[in-house]
């Protein structure tokens, strides 16, 4: 795949002050409450309680909505990779707070959108050919066979364990050339100009991360294997997309420099999510990850890493003659 180097604002405005007006300005979209369960100061969801990592409270909730606007602005504006021709029936899997399905159901009026979660955080308001529903599906699907035009599979990286698995029952849920698209904000750093050493605390962090999550079997960046497991699971037409995220406001160029701002507000506000049930459920002290997390965010407002990340796009077409 071609690779883009991002040039550097010799000149950057403040990151901190970019950091704190997204902040101030991020909203939280209301939901029910129901029982959850509670662990260093976050909620988790209680439905099959323990299979994902990250918790469902209001600042996960928020962290989400602008992991949404994110991918839109790396779309710009679209809501897919994929361009969708007249969907009648769209799942959204792990629809999270909804606003994905939300979106599509404005898009696509005439189709019934479905959006599934682990948790029920969606809000009590919906267009009318939107529904959310509860239910766990790495386990076998109960929907009609043969029934979605467009299934959208968002930041599932570390929830399912068994990818091969889970896109074989996607795909008999698919009309015959159905399409499933499945996409990931990454969790690799890179850096072109050798800015961010591997003695940082952000390089730190992101390898304890991912050695944790490898000696319990999780795997939060599936997407190097993605394209495998789609001609595995039987998809044809595979394409594949990726768009790249800077960390922080370095970038010359002012899309980059937008996107930027925002990840890093998404990025620093989420990090204890993503990261402290996964810690401290192996060996790590609230403590401990809170000190790592601090010198990550000091890095990063810092501005003087010009690190980046990638979000990748990829989705494979159900055959029209099983």
């Amino acid at each position: 795949m071609e690779h883009h180097t991002i040039e550097v604002d010799s000149n950057p405005r403040s990151s901190a002050s970019d950091y704190e007006s997204v902040v101030s300005d991020t909203t939280s979209v209301s939901s029910s409450i129901f029982d959850y369960v509670f662990e260093n100061g976050h909620s988790y969801h209680s439905y099959r309680a323990g299979q994902y990592l990250l918790p469902n409270d209001e600042s996960e909730q928020d962290r989400l909505d602008l992991q949404h606007h994110i991918f839109r602005l790396t779309l710009a504006g679209e809501i897919t990779a994929t361009k969708l021709e007249d969907p009648q029936r769209i799942l959204d899997v792990g629809t999270g707070t909804g606003i994905w399905a939300i979106d599509a159901g404005d898009i696509y009026p005439s189709a019934e959108v479905i959006g599934v979660d682990l948790s029920p955080i969606q809000p009590q308001w919906a267009p009318p050919n939107v529904k959310f529903e509860i239910d766990d599906l790495t386990q076998p699907w109960t929907f009609e066979q043969n029934s979605f035009d467009f299934i959208h599979v968002r930041t599932l990286g570390g929830s399912i364990r068994d990818w091969v698995t889970f896109l074989k029952e996607a795909q008999k849920h698919l009309k015959p050339g159905g399409r499933i698209e499945i996409s990931e904000i990454r969790t690799r750093f890179h850096c072109d100009d050798g800015s961010l050493s591997e003695d940082t605390s952000s390089i730190k962090f992101e390898r304890t991360f991912h050695e944790i999550a490898e000696k319990i079997g999780i795997d939060f960046d599936p997407m190097l294997n993605m394209r495998g497991w789609l001609n595995e699971a039987g998809y044809e037409e595979i394409q594949e997309t990726e768009k790249l995220i800077p960390i922080g406001t370095w970038p010359k160029d002012k899309k980059l420099k937008g996107i930027g701002m925002y990840y890093q507000v998404h990025y620093l506000t989420g990090i204890e999510n993503y990261s402290m049930a996964l810690f401290t459920r192996n060996g790590w002290k609230q403590e401990e990850v809170q000190v790592l997390i601090a010198q990550v965010r000091s890095e990063s407002l810092s501005n003087k890493f010009h690190a980046y990340t990638k979000a990748a796009f990829l989705s494979g077409r159900k055959p029209l003659e099983a």
